[in-house]
Parts: structure tokens; sequence; C-alpha cells
């Protein structure tokens, strides 16, 4: 070991192994034993609560026993016979009755002394609840007892007294743990019971400790020390008695013994780490010139151009120095000769390729690895003004390929860019989103900004999240730079071409896209359509009466008019969706991915209304419309051609029926779509001019027949289609987003209906109202309820909402909180068509409601289908095992009643007794039935 390198290995290892293990090894063994003690005496703690829990548990049983034979002899007026007090000596030890006028009463057992209670035992006693005293005698076991209260009509007031049995309380010895005691004392320190002779001999010991329940205690029991962990039995609550304290004793030897199990590992171990120790040294300084060969080979893969190949010497020695030397040489050879072929190959893409997308994925690439990075994107900005761009990225997969998305940028942000020619890191909050203006790029970090000019004009920018907040070193800056000028130089060579192709693609006059590129995007969203089981949605859009603007006004006034008619398509349209001139005055709109056909009434309605509004051209106020022929791939068409054939040939069908309005090219869509625009414009009519109004049916107690309750009904007073059920309104009322204010309506004339009735003594126990999810969504449901009711001066027990298991399986709400809410004001809730929800049995089983109202699907087949019979009576069992009211609903004839009395559902709804009435006529029917139930 004559070397520099070879000694310091060796008294590195000495230093570094045997001084410190030595250290540790003292350090360790009282850590060791320390924390050894600590998790006995949490364990001892651990005992003493399980032991008061289980005592705590056992008395709370012998209470309910007490307080249900209370209870009995209270209500039925009947002393315990000789078989109930067999059952009773299991808890109790003695049983006998304190008559209000001093006489006892021994039931059973040996109970001579009777408790003296004070004030205020006695005034628990009165409230029903259970007092624990305890009778100490000198020599004796303290007896404990239980008194609770018994009232009778005849003669009188006396209470039940218990005396606990000492076995049942405290439990076996099988129930305590392994050597250890387990005591329990009152708070006065009087011990009530010790599972150890020994222990209860050191009582007086023990009871000194009471109160030292912060830090681990030992103490001497006999001549062996032990320790002590205690758990307090809070009892005041319940049995009026202050805390008993239960303890855990344990002998110091036990709560040791894994100590000594680790010492002897403990050697053990030191004994292999010597060895260990030394044996590692020999091999380390054998392994010494290990570095020299790894040296050898990295000198090697450098003659082969191989770069990224590093030389591992982590050593602070002549053989770390020379490793590191090489491997920074290595490295800034490898990046010059990296950025040099990168510069090359976006030089071949300029010159052989029109299409300059490959230059992107090679810069990128080039970039990735240069910098650690978590984001890099390249950003080309069309149009700046507009905030139109698009920005490059590199997708991560099995192979690394460039993907390009379109979005949106801020203009004034992005212009300051060009100031900043080196590039910069913003001072503004680091955030992308400052510059890009679309949520999937709200990325926050330490970003690098580097604009790229073409011909002096900034034309693109390369954003980059760093990895770290250390600046990057000049050499990768002039790289970055390099890239970015090459990438200007790229752009600039393409820029005409690309202006000759969107002049090519898309329509002078308007700026939409012609035909050509029309045709394009409508294979493609129909092929990416089939792939993800969507629809495409086509409008084929003529202006009616174009010409005549065009023979009255002129050509330049039809082309302004044109160019407004465009603005107001892009305007009608989502971002996604594809406008297009297909020539003259003709449009067509491509509407991708689209789940409902519906979305396509919604369309064509509102382009309808744009293009309906007056048009100011050249200081004159033009009216024209607008036909409309709508396909939807796949029903009408699965390419583009027959699509369109489609689309034109619904055009023509909406011109031949009067202009102004839109057709699907299959008939049943269009009479569909016509029905669902007329009940939106009369549901609209309809609620400006009061023809909603609210009827009134009754559920009915089925003991008793008499009102239970009524349910306020929506009906829409139709002037030509008559009384309109809300199964053909409803729905509808949803999609146009009116039924949170119908709903809101029928609120606030339910409350004030129920004013009315109660002035003119009416008695209604309750009436509810249906309340839609979309009502729970709004967030105000509450406060109209609220509000509802104290305009009408109603309490709240007389309102009940109905709501449907759907709320509960609504992600997008807080539903089931705002029902805690109203039940928590007094308010009832009721589940409406239960059993055809799809909620499982554990959400039914915590379902915040008062009542269920089993569907009158069930109800009305119940008769003659044995299955339906055998389901409702089914889900009313389920109902009340949930302890839960029972509403059947529909329920019309006497056969379905019979059944359902038997069965014992609590109330009824349907018209074996009332169709849904107006006020008026509930008014009366209330005052009929009273009128029976006198008689």
């Amino acid at each position: 070991m004559s070397g520099k390198v070879s000694r310091r290995i060796f008294a590195l290892f000495v230093l570094s192994a045997f001084i410190p293990l030595l250290v540790t090894t003292m350090l360790t063994y009282g850590q060791v034993s320390s924390l050894i003690y600590e998790q006995n005496h949490a364990k001892l703690v651990d005992a003493s609560k399980d032991f008061a829990l289980d005592v705590n548990q056992r008395l709370i049983q012998a209470q309910d026993v007490l307080t249900r034979t209370a209870l009995r002899i209270s209500g039925g007026g009947y002393m315990p016979n000789k078989q109930v007090l067999e059952s009773l000596k299991y808890l109790y030890s003695g049983l006998a009755i304190l008559r209000a006028d001093g006489k006892p009463s021994v039931l059973f057992g040996d109970i001579q002394a009777w408790p003296k209670l004070d004030k205020t035992e006695m005034a628990h006693l009165m409230k029903r609840e259970s007092q624990l005293t305890l009778r100490t005698e000198p020599g004796s076991t303290p007896r404990i007892q239980l008194l609770h209260i018994v009232e009778r009509a005849s003669p009188g007031t006396f209470v039940l007294i218990a005396e606990l049995k000492q076995d049942y309380l405290w439990g076996g010895d099988e129930n305590f743990p392994y050597m250890t005691g387990l005591c329990i004392f009152a708070d006065s320190g009087i011990m009530l019971f010790c599972s150890r002779p020994e222990l209860a001999a050191a009582s007086s010991i023990l009871a000194n400790h009471l109160s030292e329940t912060a830090h681990p205690v030992q103490l001497m029991v006999g001549e062996e020390p032990s320790v002590l962990g205690q758990w307090e039995l809070y009892l005041k609550p319940k049995f009026n008695v202050p805390p008993w304290t239960a303890m855990a004793v344990t002998p110091m030897s036990v709560a040791m013994s894994p100590g000594d199990k680790f010492t002897r590992i403990f050697i053990g171990v030191i004994l292999l780490t010597i060895l260990l120790v030394a044996l590692l040294s020999v091999s380390q300084i054998r392994r010494t010139m290990g570095p020299l060969e790894r040296l050898i080979v990295g000198t090697r893969r450098l003659a082969g151009e191989d770069f990224n190949h590093r030389v591992d010497v982590a050593r602070n020695d002549e053989f770390g120095e020379l490793a590191n030397s090489f491997n920074e040489m290595s490295a800034r050879l490898g990046d010059q000769l990296g950025t040099l072929k990168t510069l090359a190959s976006v030089d071949r893409v300029i010159l052989t390729r029109q299409d300059i997308d490959p230059a992107f994925e090679i810069v990128l690439a080039r970039i990735k690895s240069l910098v650690d990075a978590g984001f890099v994107g390249i950003v080309v900005l069309d149009d700046v003004a507009a905030q139109e761009a698009r920005i490059y990225l590199l997708d991560s997969g099995q192979t690394e390929s460039i993907a390009m998305k379109r979005i949106s940028v801020a203009p004034e942000a992005v212009q300051q860019l060009g100031t900043h020619t080196n590039g910069f890191r913003p001072d503004d909050g680091n955030l992308l989103q400052n510059y890009i203006l679309e949520p999937e790029f709200q990325i926050t970090g330490n970003l690098f900004m580097l604009p790229i000019l073409a011909e002096g004009t900034l034309s693109a920018f390369v954003c980059i999240e760093l990895n770290n907040t250390a600046d990057l070193p000049q050499p990768v800056l002039l790289q970055l730079r390099d890239l970015g000028d090459r990438i200007g130089v790229a752009l600039s060579a393409t820029g005409r071409t690309e202006q000759l192709i969107y002049q090519a693609r898309h329509d002078d006059l308007t700026g939409l896209p012609n035909r050509l590129l029309f045709k394009e995007r409508l294979e493609s969203e129909i092929s990416l359509a089939q792939r993800e089981g969507k629809l495409v949605i086509l409008f084929f859009i003529d202006l009616d009466h174009f010409k005549s603007i065009n023979d009255t006004l002129g050509h330049t006034a039809g082309d302004l008019l044109l160019k407004e008619a465009a603005h107001r398509l892009r305007a009608s349209s989502r971002e996604s969706d594809t406008v297009a001139r297909l020539g003259g005055d003709e449009f067509a709109i491509i509407l991708p991915g689209v789940s409902r056909i519906q979305s396509a009434t919604t369309v064509a309605e509102s382009i309808l209304r744009k293009l309906s509004e007056p048009f100011n051209i050249q200081g004159y106020e033009c009216f024209i419309n607008a036909s409309i022929g709508i396909a939807i791939c796949p029903g009408d068409g699965d390419n583009g051609e027959i699509l369109l054939r489609n689309a034109d040939t619904a055009m023509y069908r909406a011109k031949a029926m009067g202009r102004g309005r839109f057709v699907y090219f299959k008939e049943q869509m269009n009479v569909a779509a016509i029905e669902h625009m007329t009940l939106e414009r009369e549901i609209r009519q309809g609620m400006l001019r009061g023809e909603f109004v609210v009827y009134y049916q009754p559920k009915m107690d089925m003991a008793s027949g008499r009102l239970s309750g009524v349910e306020a009904l929506l009906r829409w007073n139709h002037p030509t289609r008559g009384l309109v059920s809300p199964s053909v309104f409803i729905g509808v009322a949803e999609d146009i987003g009116v039924i949170e204010e119908m709903g809101r309506q029928v609120i606030q004339e339910a409350c004030a209906q129920y004013s009315v009735w109660d002035n003119a003594g009416i008695s209604v126990p309750h009436i509810a109202v249906n309340v839609s999810i979309r009502q729970f969504r709004s967030g105000d449901l509450t406060h109209n309820i609220k509000e509802a009711m104290r305009s009408a001066s109603m309490p709240p027990s007389a309102l009940q909402v109905e709501v449907t298991e759907s709320l509960f399986m609504d992600k997008k709400g807080d539903g089931i909180s705002i029902l805690e809410n109203l039940r928590a004001l007094g308010i009832g809730v009721a589940i409406d068509d239960f059993g055809t929800g799809y909620s499982s049995l554990s959400q039914v089983r915590s379902l915040p409601a008062d009542t269920l109202k089993i569907d009158r699907s069930f109800i009305e087949d119940m008769i003659g289908d044995k299955t339906a019979r055998v389901i409702a009576q089914m889900l009313l069992d389920l109902a009340h095992a949930l302890n839960k009211t029972v509403v059947a609903e529909g329920v019309e004839y006497q056969d379905q009643f019979n059944l359902l009395r038997e069965w014992g559902c609590d109330a009824i709804q349907g018209y074996y007794y009332s169709k849904p009435l107006t006020p008026e006529e509930f008014a009366e029917f209330v005052r009929a039935k009273e009128a029976i139930s006198i008689v």
C-alpha cells in the first residue's frame, strides 16, 4: 500500500466503519431499550382502554335490559315472572323494587342495603336515566348497583334496583392479556376489581398513581418492578357517576424481554459487519485499477464517434479528475457535432420538400437532447391579430412522432416576444397560458421563450419548460439560437407556397373553406366518427331570395351580404365545426363528433334566428332567410358524396315547403324535429300566459282512511291540446332550460295554497312537491324553499320534497347534502318512483329520506302478474325494514287496495280515492271526508 490511492482507501474504510460502528452500537442499544419500554407502556394503555370499554359496554347492556324491564312494568303493569327473573340472573346478582311508599320488595338475590340518593341523583333518575351507585362495606368487594325509575298510572312511581353480577361485569380470565394484570378503580381510589391477587394486595400503591397518565409509570408490586398503563372511563353523561380508571400492569421482566433478544441479534450483526468491512476493504483495494481500464474503453468509443458514452469514475482523485475531463470533452464534441448534423438535416428538408413538418420534428428532438425539459413546443403564428396559431409537439410513445394542434394565442403578449431576440425567461409568473390561450397548456414552471424571426418579422417561437431553475449554459443558448434561425429560414422559404395552397383551398370573398377543402374535411370527419361511434351532421344552406339583393343593390352589396352571412354562420357554430362556402349563396356546415341528433335542431334554429335578423348593407336594411337541408352520417350516407347529395335534397324540400326552415333528409326525423320545436315555442308561450297550473292528488292513510298528505302535480292547460301530462312537456322543458323556473313556481304556488287551505280551516298534514336534478344543480333550491315557506307562513313540517333515485347517482351536484340540510330544517323527503332507479342496496340503506313511494308500474300489474306482485311486496318489506314510511302510487282497484292493506302499506295515492284535483275540488274532497269521519 505504498501508493497514495491505496493508503487513502484503507484509511477511509477504517475511519468510516470501525469507529462509527462502535458509537452506533452504544446509541442504538440505548434507543432501542427506550423504544421497547415506551411501546410496552402504549400496549398497557391500549389494554386498559380495551378493558374499560368492555366494562362500559357491559354496563350499557345491563342498563338496556333494566330499562326494557322498567318499560314493560310501566306499560303492562305486571311484575316479572319467574322465567323472566331467571333470565336476568346472568346480568344481576340481585334485583329489587323500592316502591313510592318506601317499602322494598326483593325479587331475587341478597340486596340488604338501600341506596341513599341525593338531589342530583334523584334528578338524574327523574329524567328516565339510569343511576349507578357503589355500596362499600369493610372487608368486602364493593357492590355496584344500577337504579332506574318506573312510572305507573297506579299505584305510583317506584325505583327498580339491580345489583350487577361481578363475573359478568368484569369478564373471565380468558379475556385478560397474558402476563398482564387488570384493575379498575373508582374516582375515590376504591378498588372495584383486580384480576391478580398480588395487585389487589397492592391496591393502595396503585391508587397513588391514578392521575399519572401522561408518562410511563414504574412501581414495585411485591418485590418485582412493574410497568403501569391506565385509561379513564367517562361515565358521567349516562350513569351520573365520576369516571372510573382502568389499569394494566405487567412485570418489567416480561416488558423488556424483547430487549434481550435484540441484544443477541445485535451482537451477531456487529460481528458480521466487521467481517464484511474487512472483505470490502481488500476487494476495493484490488479494484483500484478499474477506473484506468474504463478510461481506455471510453477513448476507444470516442474514436468511433460514440459521444454519449460516459466514463463512470466517481472518485476525488487522479482517476476521477481524468474521467471528468474526458466526459466534458466528449460531451462538448458530441453537442457541436449533433447541432451541425441537425442543421444539415433541416437544410435538406428545406431544399428537397415543400412540407417542413419534418424540420420541426428534427429541431424538437435536438432541443430535448440539449436541455432537461418536461415540455418543448414550437408555435407557428398563422395570424396573430386573429389569435390563430399552431403548435408542434413530440408525442412520446414507443417512437416519438410529430404532432400538430391548432391553438389560440394572446396577441399582445406574443408581440412582445420579438424584442427578446436571444430568448428570455418570462417574469410574469412563468405561465405559458399568458401566451397560449388553451386550457391544456396551463403549464407553470421555469419557462424559456425563444422568438423565431422570418425576414425580420416574428413568425414563431419556441417554448420550453425547464426541469430546474439553473440558467442555460452559453453554448446551449447559442445552439438554440442557431436552431431557431434555421426554422425561420424554413418558414420564409415555405411562406409563399403555403399562401398559394391557402388560396387554392379557401374562398376569396369570405375566407371560408371552399368546396375542395370542405370535401376533404367531410371525408376525414366521417372516418373519425366511424371509429369513435359518433355522428356527423351536415347542413346544406341556401340563402332565400339572395338574387333580389344582387338585382336591386348590385353585386357589391351582394358580396357584403355574403361576407356578413358567413360571419353569422361562424358565430352560430362551434370551434370544431367546419363552415364552408360551396359557391354563390350556398354554404355548408359540418358538425363532427355529435352524440345526440337533437343537437342538429338546436344549431339549425340558431342559424335561422341569426340569418333572419336584418342586414345593414350600404345604409339599406335588408332581410333574407335560409333553407337548410340536414343529413346525418351514418343513417343518411357513409361517405361525403352521398351525404352532400342527400343534404342538398333535403334543402330543396325545405324550399318547396315554404323556405325559411330546416328539413331532415329522413321524414320521421323531420316530423320529430318540428314537433320538438313546436313544443319548445308553445312551452315558452304557455309560461308567459300562465297556462301551467298545479293540481293536487290526496294521499290517504290505509289504517284510518284519513288524509295523510297531498302531492302537488304540474299540468299544462293548453288552449288546443287540453290538459297535457308532464310526460309530454317535462323532457322538452329540461332541454330548453325552463324546468328550474317551473319547479320554482310549483313550490311557491303549493306553499301559498297550503296557507289558503289552512286559513279556510282545511287541515292538510303536508304538501309534497317534485324537485328535479336541475333544481338541485342551480344552487338556490334551499333559498327558494325557505322564501316560499316564509311568504306563506308555512311550518317546515308541512312541506315534503319528492326526488327520484337518479339524484343519488348524480356526480355533478351535491344533492344528498342539500337533502340533509332540508331534513335538518324539518322538511320531509320522499323518494319517488322507488324501485325503477339504479341505486344499489348500500345506497338505499343510507338514503336521506323519510318516505319511499313504490312506482305505479309495480302496482298496476301486481294483481294479474305474480312477478310484479312479488316485487311490490319485496319493495314494501324492504322499505319497512329501513324504517321508512311507504306510499303506493297508482292504486285504482279494490283488489290492489286489499292486497296493500294486507301487506301493511302505510298510505296509498291514486284513482281509488281520487284523481288529481283543482284546489277548489280538493277542498270539497277534504270536507266530504271529514263529514264522513264525523258520522
